[in-house]
């Protein structure tokens, strides 16, 4: 019984042996190529137009990277490092999420304004679900040579 257990194990490994070698296909490197964007971290705010109900909370995708960045109420402003390319270009759109006061998720996707200079991105809530965003190098929505004026109540129309 022993001497069959032995003879069994040494032809499978001379079985084991004969097994044909499968070679691999060469892996396909697929090269992407790298553009070196100039960007600057930005803080973001929000501000919410007469009309619009309160916001809970929102978040703002990153042009390049698709990261969602923000997370906070309405009303004040954070430093998330909002990654923004130093020169506006045309068709820079980005996706928001937010909650209005009791109600589900709204997300959209809108165009980031024109800018001459990079500066904090602010994100302006209008009545019927409209939002817009801009960059801009004021600290305060408040100012009046700010891109879109609090007093406005009704969203400006969309640049591409």
């Amino acid at each position: 019984m022993r001497i069959q257990n032995v003879l069994l194990i040494a032809v499978i490994f001379m079985l084991s042996a004969c097994a044909l070698k499968t070679s691999k296909p060469a892996r396909s490197l697929q090269i992407i190529p790298y553009v070196d964007i100039p960007m600057a971290p930005v803080s973001i705010g929000c501000l919410s137009h007469d009309g619009a109900p309160y916001i809970y909370s929102f978040s703002v995708e990153e042009f390049y990277s698709k990261r969602m960045v923000g997370g906070l109420s309405c009303g004040g402003s954070g430093a998330f490092a909002y990654m923004l390319p130093l020169q506006w270009k045309p068709g820079m759109k980005v996706k928001v999420r937010w909650k209005p006061n009791a109600r589900e998720w709204i997300e959209k996707t809108t165009a980031i304004r024109r800018y001459d200079e990079a500066g904090d991105i602010f994100v302006h809530f209008f009545a019927n679900d409209e939002v817009r965003i801009v960059s801009s190098p004021l600290s305060y929505p408040q100012s009046p040579q700010h891109p879109i004026l609090n007093s406005v109540t009704v969203a400006p129309p969309e640049e591409e």
